[in-house]
């Protein structure tokens, strides 16, 4: 079974200005699976900014950072950047930041959209400890450098998830690490700006 757990983004990659985190070193995501993968637009047909994950028909669970009064679409189950060639296209009605948000910390935020999408949402996993050395992967449509443009199409990469008191070391510079944040990368493969809001999923049984 697949569940998803979502993790704060910054603790694997230095802070960048919302909107902004991308796949480094991924490769295009099969069509037609991880459908509950959902882009934030500005208009139905426009690019994505930002990542969440369907998980209900309603709710797509993301980033604190993409919270954003311009964003008032989503795009569920699309394969591309843009555009209305799949998925679905939703107006967003409703978007609320966790309370306890601080942008190092609790950086959620739930969309609620205007029609159930007919796609099936993934499954949140609420086990508190994402086990160190375990392998996940996260999807996004980001740019590969500052100099480049967003991937056209949806873009993955398998990441190791790090034991925290490691990467507190190799994240120190950017700030401490919390005992709620998850920390996964590695291989040259990460996600940094465009992909904010993803979802880091993780297979587990049961």
């Amino acid at each position: 079974m697949v569940k998803a757990a979502f993790v704060p983004l910054a603790v694997v990659a230095s802070a960048t200005e919302a909107f902004d985190i991308n796949i480094i070193n991924g490769t295009e995501a099969p069509i037609g699976k991880f459908l509950y993968t959902t882009g934030f637009r500005t208009t139905d047909i426009s690019e994505n900014h930002c990542v969440g994950a369907l998980i209900a028909p309603k709710y797509v669970l993301t980033g604190a950072t993409c919270v954003h009064t311009s964003l008032t679409y989503s795009s569920v189950g699309s394969h591309y950047l843009s555009g209305d060639r799949d998925g679905e296209r939703i107006k967003i009605v409703k978007q609320t930041k966790h309370p306890l948000f601080n942008h190092h910390e609790f950086d959620f935020a739930i969309f609620e959209l205007e029609t159930a999408s007919k796609i099936a949402p993934v499954k949140v996993n609420f086990d508190p400890v994402v086990t160190p050395g375990s392998w996940s992967t996260v999807r996004g449509w980001g740019i590969f450098s500052a100099a480049e443009t967003p991937s056209p199409v949806l873009l993955e990469a398998d990441v190791k998830v790090w034991d925290n008191v490691e990467c507190a070391k190799a994240v120190e510079p950017y700030g401490p690490l919390a005992d709620s944040h998850i920390c996964a990368g590695g291989a040259d493969k990460d996600w940094c700006g465009g992909d904010n809001g993803a979802p880091l999923i993780v297979n587990k049984a049961g």
